[in-house]
């Protein structure tokens, strides 16, 4: 496992300075005192610190060894950490961290099924972490997500307002120059500035070599063209409520008005063909450099000046302008692809049941993470005036920025910034204290959601290992044949069958059951 090395200058500078804030921090904290076991009464030497495993933040490539944070969290909490990347092999191997993050609930399902989670009791997660409970509770089917034989195996995360949310992002320019003033907001009007782009030049070079639009048939988990899907009311590959029925939003009405849709803009030459081997990094590049002009884009991507695509358009193509716009309204109302109200899951491995003194230190930890100031921002942001600091001048509170020498992620992971942090297990005050304001209310403004989520909040399916990734496979199969023409739209049908046989039944019964059971209101 490669192993990431800083300068040891650079290093004992970093490590002096977050010294410096373990010498005051431990002073002044008063949120989640050191457990009992820490440092027994009566006695002038320190208990034996606890050793802990601990998986780094799943987004992180690599471990790298006795990092400023990791020493911080080791005298901060009593405890010897041994850092861990976790991926599916090393759990078959049998190497189990004590604490770890999982990213969805289908990664919960299939770990518990092999036997290396503990168990968790809710009323055990409410007294160790009562701040952060008070605020998820309010999101409680979010348990249901990842309780399996009516045990709960992860504390789940929430989140309200997401930067990730889709939406769309126009080249403003292009409107301007094929004569729409006014951003595009029903299906109709998308369409009429789509048609305009493939065909009145908008880039000026006498060439007919723009497209309206692109999508991308890229991802894991659905199709692509997810506001106008949304704009007929359904998302592929997605548990949708209907009537009091659930159904996979592959396989509805809908989804095949909304290809015939798609079908038609391909035949006119309004989508770029290159389309099903897109991403959205080579759409984004695609609006840069004058191929298409709108892409549905995450809202903190584009709604700052300082956000990535703003700032990378500036670099490629400065005369241009971009606007955000909203998801398009049809016939089924307006959405994009939204992951709702989940996050990530926090994960115990199971041994840590047989040892009381590093359950209690470990929840001791979590609570910190999730509501003491001091150990969200050394974990996610680093020392303050050294990694980061407000954007604000003077500022208490407020968006944060990084400084010079930590604008790049590598750089922060090289001091263990992120690599021991937990996310979004943070509580609504950490959050609203430490957010954008205007991000948020861009997001409030853009965002479809939760139009368009789902109704089992991406809870895992007993039988989603036997045929979730086929069926995913089996209809962007379809779904970019249909689009591209190489097959009749009434072929639809015959996919519709072909899913429901292949395994869709069998998904649809189980996904009204668990509804039933454990998510109708």
């Amino acid at each position: 496992m490669p192993i990431i090395q800083m300068k040891p200058v650079a290093l004992a500078v970093l490590a002096a300075s977050m010294a410096a804030s373990v010498l005051s921090g431990c002073a002044t904290d008063t949120t989640n005192k050191a457990s009992e076991s820490s440092q027994p009464v009566g006695s002038a030497k320190p208990a034996k610190p606890i050793e802990i495993s601990w998986g780094i933040q799943f987004q992180a490539p690599a471990v790298v060894a006795d990092t400023p944070v990791q020493k911080w969290l080791e005298q901060k909490f009593n405890v010897k950490i041994k850092p861990v990347k976790v991926t599916d092999a090393s759990i078959a191997s049998g190497e189990v961290p004590d604490l770890f993050m999982l990213g969805d609930p289908a990664n919960v399902s299939a770990y518990q099924a092999q036997g290396v989670l503990m168990s968790l009791d809710p009323n055990m997660v409410k007294e160790k972490m009562p701040e952060y409970y008070k605020d998820v509770e309010k999101s409680s089917a979010l348990f249901q997500t990842v309780t399996f034989g009516d045990k709960l195996w992860a504390i789940p995360m929430f989140i309200d307002l997401k930067p990730y949310d889709l939406t769309m992002l126009w080249r403003k320019d292009w409107l301007d120059k094929v004569g729409i003033s006014k951003l595009p907001e029903t299906l109709d009007e998308f369409e009429q500035a789509a048609y305009a782009f493939a065909k009145k030049d908008p880039d000026g070079n006498g060439k007919n070599d723009t497209y309206g639009l692109t999508g991308t048939a890229t991802s894991t988990w659905s199709a692509g063209f997810y506001s106008i899907f949304g704009a007929y009311g359904v998302e592929p590959t997605m548990w949708q409520e209907k009537n009091g029925q659930i159904l996979n939003g592959s396989v509805m009405p809908e989804a095949k008005e909304a290809l015939a849709k798609l079908r038609q803009w391909y035949a006119d030459g309004v989508i770029d063909p290159e389309y099903i081997t897109d991403t959205q990094d080579s759409y984004r590049k695609k609006l840069y450099n004058n191929r298409i002009g709108v892409i549905e884009e995450q809202v903190g991507k584009a709604a700052l000046a300082d956000g990535a695509t703003i700032v990378a358009m500036k670099d490629i193509n400065p005369n241009a302008k971009l606007q955000l716009g909203k998801n398009p309204k049809g016939p089924g109302g307006s959405g994009s692809w939204d992951w709702g109200i989940k996050s990530n899951f926090v994960v115990l491995g199971t041994k840590v049941k047989d040892d009381p003194a590093k359950l209690s230190k470990i929840f001791e930890i979590l609570r910190a993470e999730s509501s003491d100031e001091e150990t969200i921002n050394m974990t996610s942001l680093g020392v303050k005036g050294t990694q980061w600091d407000f954007v604000d001048s003077g500022a208490t509170s407020g968006a944060t920025k990084a400084l010079a020498g930590f604008e790049k992620q590598e750089q922060r992971d090289a001091v263990g910034i992120r690599l021991f942090s937990m996310g979004n297990i943070t509580t609504r005050s950490y959050r609203e204290k430490y957010s954008n304001p205007k991000l948020n209310e861009a997001v409030r403004t853009y965002s479809s959601a939760p139009n368009q989520t789902d109704a089992l909040l991406f809870a895992a399916l007993p039988s989603d290992g036997k045929y979730k990734k086929d069926l995913t496979a089996l209809t962007q199969k379809y779904f970019a044949q249909i689009i591209s023409g190489e097959v009749p739209l009434s072929d639809f049908d015959k996919y519709v069958a072909e899913w429901k046989a292949k395994g869709g039944d069998e998904l649809t019964k189980e996904a009204n059951e668990m509804y039933q059971k454990q998510f109708k209101k």
